[in-house]
């Protein structure tokens, strides 16, 4: 993977990345209030590349040398960086499979690891900036009973493709989507995992992929599980 020199902030670093997208090997990256927004409701760290109009995720390490010596060289180092277990790769990877089975994802655009080892910020993904658009969350919030259901189901509709795909989402709420000016939803945080082929495990993984405090309560949990159970004949 080719070498680009990555400035946070006027503090230049460096990653090895690979992309589909025609960066220049040096990017200068800040982060506007709308990033700050986002570090605010997450545990990763975001920076904006004003020219390319594209969004950086970075990841730090669960890990330090300092204090936790072995686990960092292990679990840090060897698993994520050196054998490829890294996030932004896994994230990279799962947004492919959203878009194999028919959903719209974020466009991914580079993904990379950090040369340095004592980088704490290892994963690098860099994707569409999505400037326009409202959060579903937000969305959810500001609408009466009868259109949250509506959307609860068309949200419900693509965790449908996604398992007749062979996979289910890991954090399935509406924060990770986002509707965009034609309301259609794009989803921009991609966690899947492949479903087991037991039949009861398959049917538990599904059930226990609904829950009360992302979907925002019980009765939409409720009414998730409903109609899941429905769609697949569970």
């Amino acid at each position: 993977m080719p070498l680009y020199r990555v400035s946070l902030n006027g503090v230049a670093r460096w990653y090895y990345m690979r992309t589909r997208f025609a960066f220049t090997s040096r990017l200068a990256l800040s982060q506007p209030g709308t990033t700050q927004q986002m570090e605010a409701v997450g545990s990763s760290c975001f920076f904006l590349d004003a020219t390319s109009n594209t969004l950086f995720k970075l990841v730090a390490d669960k890990y330090t040398a300092q204090r936790e010596p072995f686990k960092w060289w292990i679990r840090d180092i060897l698993e994520k960086r050196l054998l490829g277990g890294f996030d932004a790769l896994k994230e990279w990877r799962a947004n492919a499979c959203i878009r194999q089975a028919g959903l719209r994802a974020i466009e991914c655009r580079g993904v990379g690891v950090a040369l340095n080892p004592f980088n704490p910020l290892g994963s690098l993904l860099a994707m569409e900036y999505l400037d326009r658009g409202e959060s579903g969350a937000d969305y959810f919030r500001r609408q009466d009973e009868e259109a949250r259901l509506v959307f609860l189901r068309r949200v419900c509709d693509d965790a449908v493709a996604l398992i007749r795909h062979g996979y289910y989402h890991r954090d399935f709420h509406y924060g990770n989507l986002l509707l965009n000016n034609a309301g259609e939803i794009v989803w921009i945080d991609t966690h899947v995992k492949r479903l087991p082929q037991d039949a009861e495990q398959r049917r538990n993984t599904i059930i226990a992929m609904l829950s009360p405090t992302k979907l925002q309560g019980e009765r939409y949990r409720a009414f998730a599980e409903a109609y899941l159970i429905r769609q697949l004949a569970l």
